[in-house]
């Protein structure tokens, strides 16, 4: 069985699939974990000095930065956490994204030619119509207004 686990975790490891998928969701995890983080101590600390408001008469005003440290390092764990599993998710997902649309470049680049190609036939068509159309009103312009320019 341990063996078994060895080979499977080693074709696991070599699985480019895999290592674009771990690698995007460590640099998500740690990218917007440390985000979250800086935001749940800014968060946590402006509500911790505000519960501190509370009891701040009793205490002469001490226990304000006192619920805000408490408050900042509570809000920067759970920023941490919550900012860490979305960049490790989200990472992830980007990660494989990125890897499969990769691996498909060449598809991909036949699919943008060929929709080059019709939208310029498209708008050759389109100019010519304008064209005509352009031929059409300054014909018809000329037929009603009649005459030669001079004055009459």
């Amino acid at each position: 069985k341990a063996s078994e686990f060895g080979t499977n975790a080693k074709a696991l490891a070599l699985n480019p699939a895999a290592q674009a998928t771990s690698a995007g969701a460590a640099g998500g995890s740690v990218t917007v974990g440390a985000a979250g983080g800086g935001l749940g101590l800014l968060a946590g600390g402006a509500a911790g000095a505000a519960v501190g408001l509370v009891p701040a008469l009793f205490t002469f005003g001490l226990s304000i930065p006192v619920c805000a440290a408490i408050g900042g390092g509570a809000g920067a764990c759970l920023g941490t956490a919550a900012g860490g599993t979305t960049g490790f998710v989200g990472g992830g997902a980007v990660g494989y994204g990125a890897y499969n649309a990769y691996s498909q470049r060449k598809e991909i680049s036949l699919g943008a030619s060929e929709a080059l190609t019709k939208l310029s036939g498209m708008a050759e068509s389109v100019k010519e119509r304008t064209k005509e159309g352009a031929n059409m009103s300054a014909s018809f312009v000329k037929a009603k207004l009649g005459g030669t320019g001079g004055t009459q």
